[in-house]
C-alpha cells in the first residue's frame, strides 16, 4: 500500500489517535475496508507536477482529485485546529473575536493552513494505474503518514492480498524513471531508517508517526529563515479583526453567492461612510447608509453575521484619522443591534465582544457599548424592531441621544413622560407605570395594558406586550395620525389597593365614566333597591368633594353627580335626590379629594358589576332573530345583561368557556363564536360585534390568570 509521508511539521496531527483501528484492519487483511475509486483521468496513472511541497525531502506532489467525502471516518478531513495549544485556530472556550476570525473568516491564515493540511487536495495522494496485477496490486485508499512498529516489523507481500508493501516515495522523479515500486519503497524507507524516528503518542505508545531526522544546522537555518507558507504570526491574525482604513475587496465571511458578496461590500462601504472614514457620494446621507444596511440585512439573513463582524472589526483598535469615527461606529452598532439577531455560531462571540467593551469602564466608549449590549439582549428576547427608524430617530442616535421623551396618558388626562429608547417595548412601559402606582407583583402587572387611541377610530385594542413603542409611533407619525398612548387597567381580578394615591387616581378615573353612564347599576323591574339609593346619594356627595368643591351641591350640580338611569326612576323625585346628597355632604366635606375618591371605590367594589368590561353585542340564535345585549366580562365570568335593567340573563363561568373563534362573513360582518359547557354537553353562542378581538383577548386573559392562580 502506498503511504505518502508528509512534512515532519505535521507529525502531531490529531488523526493519529484514530489510526490504530485502521491499522489493525490492514494487519488482519479485512476485505470490508472501504475503497475510493479514482476519477477516470487518474486511473491511467497520470502524474501531474505541482507546486513543490516544503517537506525537506519530497521534491513534488502527485495531483489528487477531491475525495474527502469518500474516505473512512478516521481519514476524513479534520475540521478543527491541529496546531496544539499554540495554535489560535484551536477553540479556547473564551469566545473572543480573534477566535471567531480564526475559525470562520474567509482570509484567516490559520484557516488556510489547516485547509491545506487537512483538505486532502490532489497534491497529497497518489493514484494507482487502472490495470493491477497480483504482483502489483492497486489499493485505492489514501492512508495518512502514520506507520507503526507493527507495520515496520511485519512484511506485506503483494501475493498475500490486496494490500501491498508500505511504500515511501521520495521524489516524483523516481516515479518517472519507472523504478519498481518496491525498490522505491526500499530505497526511500527501509534502507534509510536512520533518516526517520518514531514519535510516541500522547499515551506513551510507539504507534506514532514518522518524523524526518534533520541536522541541527538545518533546523537552525530553517528557524531563522522561517516557513512563511505554514507559520502564522499574530500580526496576520489580528489584522483580520482590527480597524481597516480601506474598503474590503470581499466579504469577511464565506457567503453563498457572488451577489451576497457584493452586498456585503456595499454594507461595508455604508459603514465606512457613516463613520466618516470615506467621504459621502452624491445624494448619500447617514440616514441612507443606515437604511442600506438595514434593508440588506432584512432581505438576506446571512448578511447579519457579516455586518456584525464588520462592525466589530471597525470598532476594534480604531486608528482612523477622523476623531469621531469609532464613536459613530458604536452608535451604528446600537442601531443594528436593535433590529437583528445573529446566528447561534456568532452569538457567544458577539456577546463576549460587547460585554468586554461595556463592562470595562476604562474604555472610551463603554457607555455606547452598554447600549449595544442592552439592545441586542432585547432583540433576542422580543425579536427586534419591525419598522425602519425615522429620520429623526437616526439623527438623534447619531448625535448621541439614545432616548425620546414620549408622553403616556393615564385615565383622567394625567400625563406622564417616560424616556423611550429604540428598544423600549410595551412591557417596559407597563412595568414602569405599575411601579409608579405601587404595583409590584408580576401577576398583578398583567392586569394593566397600554392602549393606543387613534383619533377617528371607534374602537381600539391594547398593544401587544412585545411590541416596540417606536415602531408604533413612527408608523402613526408617518401617516400623520393623531394618537394617544393610554395606560389603564384592563382586567379586574386582584382586589383594590388604596395605599397609593396615583393608583386610586388611575382606577377612579377609569371607573367613574362607567358609573355615571349607569352601567354598574342593577335595577330589577326598572326599580332601584333601597340600599342602592343610599349608596348613590353618598357617592354623589363624594364625587362633589372629589372635584375639590367646598360648597353644598346645588340641584343643577346634583344632576351630573347621579347615574343616568337614576334620573328616570319614578320612585325618587329630583328634589329628593338633592336633599339626600346634601345630607351626606356634611360627612364628606372635610375629606381630601384623594380620600373622597378612595371612598367611592370602596363603595362600588361591593357592587356585582364592578370591574366589568362592557360590550354591545347581538346574540344570534336565529338568522331572523337577533337580540341586543350588553356583554359584561369580570372576574366572575361572562354575563349577558339586559339593556335597561342590567340584570344578568345568561352567565358562564370561565371554567365553562371552552374556546372562542372569530368569524367574518362574506359581507364583512364580524362574529365571535363562543363554545361553552362541559365534556358531556356543549353549546356554541354566536355574537355579532365589532369588538370580537378584544372580547376574545379578555376571555383568554381571565382564563390564563385563573389557571395560574389555581396552580
Amino acid at each position: 500500500m502506498r503511504t505518502y509521508i508528509d512534512s515532519p511539521e505535521y507529525d502531531t496531527d490529531p488523526v493519529q489517535q484514530h489510526f490504530t483501528e485502521w491499522e489493525e484492519m490492514l494487519l488482519q487483511q479485512k476485505p470490508a475496508v472501504p475503497r475510493v475509486s479514482a476519477p477516470e483521468s487518474f486511473q491511467q496513472g497520470v502524474v501531474t507536477k505541482s507546486t513543490p511541497h516544503l517537506d525537506n525531502w519530497t521534491g513534488g506532489r502527485v495531483q489528487l482529485p477531491p475525495l474527502a467525502h469518500s474516505l473512512p471516518p478516521i481519514l476524513q478531513p479534520h475540521t478543527g485546529a491541529a496546531g496544539g495549544a499554540e495554535s489560535p485556530g484551536q477553540h479556547d472556550g473564551k469566545h473572543s473575536l480573534l477566535q471567531f476570525a480564526m475559525l470562520h473568516f474567509r482570509q484567516s491564515p490559520e484557516k488556510e493552513r489547516n485547509s491545506s493540511r487537512h483538505g486532502w487536495e490532489r497534491d497529497d495522494m497518489l493514484w494507482s494505474p487502472k490495470h493491477a496485477t497480483a504482483e502489483k496490486p492497486c489499493v485505492n485508499v489514501c492512508v495518512c503518514v502514520f506507520v507503526s512498529e507493527k507495520l515496520k516489523q511485519r512484511e506485506f507481500y503483494p501475493s498475500r492480498g490486496s494490500f501491498g508493501v508500505v511504500e515511501m516515495f521520495g521524489t516524483v522523479g523516481s516515479l518517472r524513471m519507472g523504478k519498481p515500486k518496491r525498490d522505491i519503497a526500499t530505497g526511500s524507507f527501509f534502507r534509510n531508517l536512520h533518516r526517520f524516528e518514531m514519535l510516541k503518542a500522547a499515551d506513551g505508545s510507539i504507534s506514532g508517526s514518522l518524523k524526518v531526522i534533520e541536522s541541527k544546522g538545518k533546523k537552525n537555518k530553517d528557524k531563522k529563515k522561517g516557513n512563511k507558507e505554514n507559520d502564522w504570526t499574530w500580526k496576520e491574525q489580528v489584522s483580520l479583526v482590527k480597524f481597516s482604513p480601506l474598503p474590503i475587496e470581499q466579504s469577511l465571511l464565506r457567503l453563498e453567492s457572488n451577489e451576497l458578496n457584493d452586498l456585503a461590500i456595499e454594507c461595508f462601504l455604508a459603514v465606512m461612510r457613516y463613520m466618516g472614514d470615506i467621504p459621502m457620494v452624491a445624494e448619500v446621507t447617514e440616514v441612507k447608509c443606515v437604511y442600506t444596511i438595514l434593508m440588506h440585512c432584512h432581505k438576506h439573513e446571512s448578511l447579519r453575521d457579516e455586518v456584525y463582524c464588520q462592525l466589530m472589526k471597525q470598532t476594534t483598535n480604531n486608528k482612523s484619522t477622523k476623531p469621531d469615527s469609532c464613536q459613530r461606529g458604536w452608535r451604528l452598532f446600537s442601531i443594528v443591534a436593535a433590529y437583528f439577531v445573529c446566528s447561534d455560531i456568532l452569538k457567544p462571540y458577539l456577546f463576549k465582544y460587547l460585554e468586554t467593551a461595556a463592562y470595562d469602564k476604562r474604555r472610551a466608549y463603554h457607555g455606547t457599548a452598554t447600549v449595544c449590549l442592552q439592545n441586542l439582549r432585547k432583540t433576542f428576547k422580543y425579536g427586534g424592531r419591525k419598522n425602519v427608524p425615522s429620520v429623526e430617530e437616526i439623527t438623534a442616535i447619531s448625535a448621541g441621544r439614545n432616548s425620546k421623551r414620549q408622553i403616556y396618558r393615564l385615565p383622567g388626562g394625567t400625563e406622564r413622560v417616560i424616556n423611550t429608547k429604540s428598544t423600549t417595548v410595551v412591557q417596559d412601559v407597563i412595568e414602569e407605570m405599575c411601579t409608579v402606582i405601587n404595583v409590584q407583583s408580576g401577576h398583578e402587572m398583567e392586569e394593566f395594558s397600554l392602549y393606543c387611541i387613534v383619533e377617528g377610530d371607534t374602537f381600539t385594542m391594547p398593544l401587544a406586550r412585545e411590541e416596540y413603542i417606536l415602531d408604533v409611533t413612527t408608523e402613526l407619525h408617518k401617516n400623520q395620525q393623531v394618537f394617544y398612548l393610554i395606560f389603564c387597567r384592563s382586567v379586574w381580578h386582584f382586589p383594590l389597593r388604596l395605599d397609593s394615591p396615583l393608583y386610586i387616581e388611575v382606577v377612579f378615573n377609569q371607573i367613574a365614566p362607567d358609573y355615571l353612564e349607569g352601567l354598574l347599576l342593577v335595577m330589577p323591574g326598572e326599580q332601584l333597591e333601597q340600599d342602592a339609593i343610599y349608596d348613590i346619594a353618598k357617592i354623589a356627595a363624594l364625587l362633589h368633594r372629589a372635584a375639590d368643591m367646598t360648597h353644598l351641591p346645588t340641584m343643577k350640580e346634583t344632576k351630573f353627580l347621579l347615574p343616568k338611569p337614576a334620573l328616570t326612576v319614578r320612585d325618587v323625585k329630583p328634589a329628593q335626590w338633592v336633599n339626600m346628597v346634601q345630607s351626606n355632604w356634611h360627612d364628606v366635606e372635610t375629606l381630601q379629594t384623594i380620600q373622597a375618591k378612595a371612598q367611592v371605590l370602596d363603595i362600588l367594589c361591593k357592587w356585582p358589576l364592578f370591574g366589568s368590561s362592557f360590550f354591545a353585542v347581538k346574540r344570534v340564535s336565529d338568522p331572523k332573530e337577533r337580540s341586543d345585549h350588553i356583554l359584561a366580562l369580570n372576574r366572575h365570568g361572562v354575563h349577558f345583561i339586559d339593556l335597561v335593567t342590567h340584570e344578568t340573563l345568561i352567565h358562564y363561568t370561565f371554567s365553562e368557556v371552552i374556546s372562542t373563534r372569530k368569524v367574518k362573513s362574506e359581507d364583512g360582518t364580524l362574529f365571535l363564536d363562543m363554545k361553552c359547557g362541559n365534556l358531556m354537553q356543549q353549546r356554541i353562542t354566536r355574537l355579532q360585534t365589532d369588538q370580537a378581538h378584544e372580547i376574545s383577548r379578555l376571555i383568554r386573559q381571565y382564563i390564563t390568570m385563573e389557571q395560574r392562580l389555581r396552580s
